[in-house]
This record gives structure tokens, C-alpha cells and sequence, in this order.
């Protein structure tokens, strides 16, 4: 039988990393990261709310706002791809040390080697996984986008294992002239995209 790419109790499906929405809100804010939350469920058309308990082992319903991603760590449920695959998708948020909230929405490698098939060698295959990833960018920042339409964001990046990975402090308005990731800015009227190029 065929691995199942939305059997949130695969462990397998879990394992290998991210694919990420990495959604920089702001300085500490409950009420803030609630509205992005809600906005994230809404505008990716998750299906779904579940926690993690004993480790990940089995999953609960869990409320879909900070309070759960307090309990459970994350959060977790199901969402269609743009090529029509349904696979587990999860939430996390990071409260840094310097105060700054972010909200992570991924989908986990082993679900996405599944779903898309050429995404198995990623990022071994050098300029070739642009193929794939672009259209996968490109939802996610049309989900980044439909969020900062709600709760304005200072910066986003798409891209494996892009949490963290820099600031819209450290960028100072500008993306990178090469860029290993994709970068949603704010601009007039909502957010300026820049698609990865390596």
C-alpha cells in the first residue's frame, strides 16, 4: 500500500525537515499572533486542528490559537497543494529572546517528497528544483499575502528551513541580490514578492 501523505499518525511524513512560510509579525503580541493564526487556517484553507500528544504519537483537537500552540507546540491539520495533493501541513510559532513574534505554517518534507516527487533530491539538485518550487513559492506567498492583508507582517520568507533565517531589520527594505529562499516585503498596498533564484 501507498504511503499516504495526509495520515497525520505517519511519523515518516514528520521526519526531514520543512517547508516553510516564515511569517516575521512583530514585537510580542498574544492578540496579534492569535489574528495571524486564524488568518493563516483561513487563507491556506487548512482542514483541521490538531495537537500532538505523547511526543507526536497521537493527536487531539486542539483550539486553533495561541493557548494550543502553547499546549501542543504545534499545531497541525490538513491542506491541497497547487498540484491537488492533500498532505499534513503544521504550525509553529517563534517568540525570540529580542521579543520579536514569528509564525511559521510548513509543510514537512517527508509529506512534500510524497505529494511532489521531484522535490526527493531537494536541495541537492541545484537550479532544477526551481521547477517545483516556484509554483509551491508562489502559494505560499499568495497565502503570506492573504495574512498580511489581516495582520500586517514586517517580513516573510518561503523556503526549506527558512524560520530565523534573517530580518526585516538586518534586510533594511532590500531582498538579497541571490536569494536561496523567496522574500514577501512590505511595499504600497500590500506585499512585494521576490522569488528565489538559486
Amino acid at each position: 500500500m501507498a504511503a499516504d501523505a495526509s495520515d497525520l499518525h505517519d511519523d515518516a511524513l514528520w521526519l526531514g525537515g520543512a517547508y516553510e512560510l516564515a511569517m516575521e509579525l512583530g514585537e510580542r503580541d498574544d492578540t496579534r499572533l492569535d489574528a495571524a493564526l486564524a488568518a493563516l487556517w483561513a487563507a491556506a484553507g487548512v482542514a483541521g486542528c490538531q495537537g500532538g500528544t505523547d511526543g507526536g504519537e497521537s493527536w487531539v483537537d486542539a483550539p486553533c490559537t495561541v493557548a494550543g500552540l502553547q499546549r501542543f507546540g504545534r499545531l497541525a491539520g490538513l491542506v491541497t497543494l497547487p498540484r491537488r495533493r492533500t498532505v499534513v501541513c503544521g504550525a509553529r510559532a517563534v517568540r525570540q529572546a529580542s521579543g520579536t513574534d514569528w509564525l511559521v505554517f510548513f509543510i514537512p518534507v517527508g509529506a512534500l517528497d510524497l505529494a511532489e516527487p521531484r522535490s526527493a533530491a531537494f536541495p541537492f539538485r541545484g537550479g532544477d528544483s526551481l521547477l517545483w518550487r516556484r509554483p509551491l513559492d508562489r502559494w505560499l506567498a499568495g497565502i503570506g499575502a492573504q495574512v498580511h492583508a489581516r495582520v500586517p507582517l514586517r517580513l516573510a520568507l518561503v523556503g526549506p528551513e527558512v524560520a530565523g533565517l534573517t530580518t526585516a531589520r538586518s534586510l533594511g527594505g532590500q531582498p538579497p541580490a541571490e536569494r536561496w529562499a523567496a522574500y514577501l516585503m512590505p511595499a504600497a498596498g500590500g506585499l512585494e514578492y521576490h522569488q528565489a533564484d538559486r
